[in-house]
């Protein structure tokens, strides 16, 4: 196959019957798009308050807890250690601790207890306390994390279609919006937003901010400091949030480098160079140094973020050594990408598995720390990505058969610089948790939104290369659809049945319905 690009900007146009129509179109773009998002905002609302609408079940309160221990003017969660799990030789050892009452991942260090999680979103309840809220579960800022990620994944959506692919139909728009916001992992952390989820989907709702200002800071004929930084507070935010995000944010933080130094060496003026690269750098790293103070006043040590210290499951201390292996990566392909579900005969008919933790590749043998929750390989779940691979292919291709109204050279190293960003998102994002000892679905979230972009686009540019040959263009979008469908549909009767329990304890009777009206 060719190279596919997209089809860039409209020509100007003289007469204002043109114009007019392109206005139209413009504006059904917008009003489907606000449409599409309220439509999944509403399923966003039945997910987690497990069909009950107004009453939301309870689940943890942990970064309320830090936003009261914040606002008290300490570090520490103000809940006291049991004695005599601090009576203990080695409290860190699960054996040691059993029958003392103890949380469940938390820190403990010199007596008190810490959140290892990243402090960001306790910072804005405890900025929120000037309303009279009351106690703020944990639930309600995934609900809002995974809100605002749509918000911006929307806004990109949108933004890509105006730029690249104009001349497709409106109607693109809304079918990226449903897809990217109700595939696979959306429903499984709305349906258990807990303290994990709400760590995540923040990092990925600032993450998912700081690209789309970059991008825009970017697609302009003089690049936008103060959209620069914009971006830098936003992903400054990602890692006081989620400090994985670190790999996905140095590649961008990179990316948008290189671009403004190629912008002032093209143009030959190097006036602005510092001030643009300051409006970037001096954000993030000013996020970067109170991170690293906030480390450093609970552990001594601006690397440690608690998970030395953390009381888990697993005896972390004692296995230190591997909980990043390389001896991973095999197995964890396996299990993210490959590992298929169990069938069912009633509602909700898919069910995820645990995750193999027996080696698949002999010479491989993993490290008894190894673990993994239930799961379902994602091109299972959502078998629209690979749709992503059209982009990233299109970036290698030598062939020159070109759309019409292809975008100058202007535009066609923004849409490049778009889709390897994109791509590099997904892959540094990945790459931490193929060397990670734990395998769990709600990881998804750290890199599953930028492979979604990647995809649409990917859809897009079939209909563009396919411009001029309709039969072949109708039935690649039948495919697509098809896939987008089964795509959703997958995505969410898995996260259903992982959450089933939830529903069966909250909404019994709507449960109940569910499984006699689907049988």
């Amino acid at each position: 196959m060719g190279q596919i690009e997209p089809t860039g900007r409209d020509e100007p146009q003289k007469g204002p019957q043109v114009r007019h129509f392109a206005v139209t179109k413009i504006k059904h773009v917008y009003q489907l798009t606000i449409l599409s998002s309220l439509m999944v905002l509403v399923v966003y609302v039945w997910l987690v308050s497990c069909g009950l609408w107004t009453k939301w079940p309870a689940t943890t309160t942990y970064y309320d807890q830090l936003a009261t221990s914040f606002s008290h003017g300490t570090l520490a969660l103000e809940t006291k250690p049991n004695p005599a799990l601090l009576a203990l030789p080695n409290p860190y050892d699960p054996s040691a601790r059993t029958g003392i009452q103890t949380p469940t991942d938390i820190s403990l260090y010199n007596g008190r207890f810490y959140l290892y999680f990243g402090p960001f979103p306790a910072l804005l309840l405890m900025i929120a306390r000037i309303l009279p809220l009351g106690e703020i579960g944990d639930q309600y800022l995934v609900f809002i994390f995974v809100s605002g990620l749509l918000i911006f994944l929307s806004l990109l959506l949108v933004r890509i279609k105006e730029r690249f692919f104009s001349e497709l139909s409106p109607w693109l728009v809304p079918a990226g919006i449903l897809t990217a916001g109700l595939i696979c992992p959306v429903g499984w952390v709305l349906g258990l937003p807990t303290v994990y989820n709400a760590a995540i989907t923040g990092g990925e709702f600032f993450f998912m901010a700081g690209f789309y200002f970059a991008f825009r800071a970017m697609d302009r004929p003089s690049i936008s400091n103060w959209m620069l930084a914009t971006a830098g507070v936003f992903w400054a935010a990602a890692l006081g949030s989620r400090i994985t995000q670190i790999l996905p944010i140095g590649f961008m933080t990179l990316m948008v480098a290189i671009w403004i130094v190629g912008k002032y060496r093209r143009t030959g003026k190097f006036s602005g160079l510092i001030p643009s690269l300051l409006s970037l750098g001096l954000t993030l790293g000013i996020g970067l140094a109170g991170l690293a103070w906030y480390n450093w006043a609970r552990f001594g040590s601006v690397f440690e973020t608690g998970i030395t210290y953390q009381l888990a499951g697993p005896f972390l201390q004692k296995y230190h050594q591997d909980i990043f292996s390389p001896v991973y990566i095999v197995q964890n392909i396996y299990n993210y990408l490959l590992i298929l579900p169990k069938l069912k005969g009633v509602f909700p008919f898919l069910i995820p598995v645990y995750g193999n933790i027996k080696p698949i590749l002999s010479f491989l043998p993993l490290p008894s720390l190894y673990y993994s929750q239930e799961i379902t390989g994602y091109i299972f779940n959502a078998p629209f990505i690979l749709f992503a691979l059209i982009p990233t292919v299109s970036l290698f291709s030598t062939s020159r058969r070109q759309p019409k109204n292809l975008p100058d050279i202007g535009d066609k190293s923004i849409f490049n610089w778009l889709v390897i960003g994109l791509l590099g998102s997904f892959l540094f994002g990945f790459a931490f948790f193929l060397v990670f000892f734990w395998v769990a679905m709600r990881y998804f979230t750290d890199f599953i939104p930028s492979l979604a972009l990647l995809s649409i686009i990917g859809f897009w540019q079939v209909q563009v290369y396919f411009d001029r040959r309709p039969v072949r263009q109708f039935v690649f979008i039948l495919i697509g659809l098809g896939l987008i469908a089964f795509s959703i549909i997958s995505s969410n009767l898995i996260a259903l049945s992982i959450n089933s329990g939830r529903f069966r304890s909250f909404d019994p009777i709507l449960w109940r319905q569910l499984v006699n009206f689907i049988r």
